[in-house]
């Protein structure tokens, strides 16, 4: 939550008539080429704009002293580039990284996060090419810096973070966790599935059915800091490929819920995994994961019956 001290801003190239929309203006690197009032967005344009807002977050962190940054409300809708390393919530990276990761959410949009460097400065990238900021009462003399950069600012009012509503979980997924979530699975004697979460959006995320009770190969794969979340009521449908399709349409229908399709497993290798969702096309034929067996289940819900842990940071635990 923000503090009740804090000052929140808006910053953007935008000046009051673009803002209230009676000029009309660029508002995403999709827009280079296009004409606006008579003009057209160039690339270079673009890039320099680009650099008075690195510029101008690049000015506060300096001033604030804020050299490093965590990685908040994090979410991956395409892999993370390689120089960021791995990608999950409350990672923490050094200024020049943030830097550059708020350039790469301003141009591409698929990751957003908030970057925080205590209680000093949050930065995150808002829709229609904004910046929000959020600073300390001392530290509002910082901003002349940015206006200086040609960029305005508007005051708006602190929000809630949604983390914050969010219990955290503490307990770590090691080898009384794993023998617990086993023993869970053999007394429910039915289908569960294993989720294992590092980052909301479609690439924060792996589904892990279970197939026998091994849970070994599971435990020695998931991510450092990621969340896992043991299901042990999970109701998997048995289908064969030429059903599959209108069962997933079916299902979708009935409960408005995202569906996880897998293959059947052979030979230990992990299955593919496809999850469709409510309103979006479904796969054709050459999407689905090969194979003539699938099962799939709805995606739990919230208070559906499951076992949470988080994976130690120095790697996953193997049962033992």
């Amino acid at each position: 939550m923000a503090s009740p001290m804090t000052l929140c801003f808006l910053v953007s190239k935008y000046d009051e008539p673009r803002r209230s929309g009676l000029i009309a203006d660029w508002t995403s690197f999709e827009d280079v080429g296009k004409s606006f009032n008579g003009e057209v967005l160039t690339a270079a344009e673009y890039q320099r704009v680009e650099d008075s807002y690195i510029s101008a977050v690049g000015s506060l962190a300096d001033a604030m002293q804020a050299d490093r940054f965590e990685l908040r409300n994090l979410v991956l809708n395409e892999p993370p580039p390689t120089w960021l390393g791995a990608a999950y919530d409350g990672r923490s990276v050094e200024r020049h990284t943030a830097l550059r990761l708020l350039r790469r959410m301003l141009r591409r949009g698929l990751i957003s996060c908030t970057l925080e460097s205590g209680d000093v400065l949050r930065v995150a990238v808002e829709t229609d090419f904004y910046i929000s900021v959020e600073i300390q009462p001392d530290a509002v003399d910082c901003l002349e810096e940015v206006k200086r950069l040609g960029l305005h600012l508007v005051s708006v009012a602190c929000g809630e973070e949604e983390r914050d509503a969010t219990i955290a979980v503490s307990r770590p997924a090691d080898g009384k966790f794993w023998e617990e979530v086993a023993q869970s699975i053999r007394l429910s004697r039915g289908a569960s599935a294993i989720l294992e979460r590092w980052a909301e959006g479609s690439c924060g995320y792996r589904w892990h059915p279970i197939f026998d009770g091994d849970l070994s190969i599971i435990a020695r794969s998931v991510r450092p800091h990621s969340l896992v979340t043991a299901y042990l009521d999970t109701n998997v449908q048995w289908v064969s490929r030429r059903n599959l399709l209108p069962a997933i349409e079916s299902a979708i229908m009935a409960e408005e819920l995202p569906v996880v399709i897998f293959s059947r497993s052979i030979g230990g290798v992990a299955p593919e995994i496809l999850v469709c969702k409510e309103g979006v096309d479904l796969p054709t034929e050459a999407e689905v994961p090969p194979g003539d067996d699938f099962g799939f289940f709805l995606w739990p819900a919230d208070d559906s019956t499951s076992i949470q842990a988080v994976v130690p940071g120095d790697g996953g635990q193997s049962i033992q």
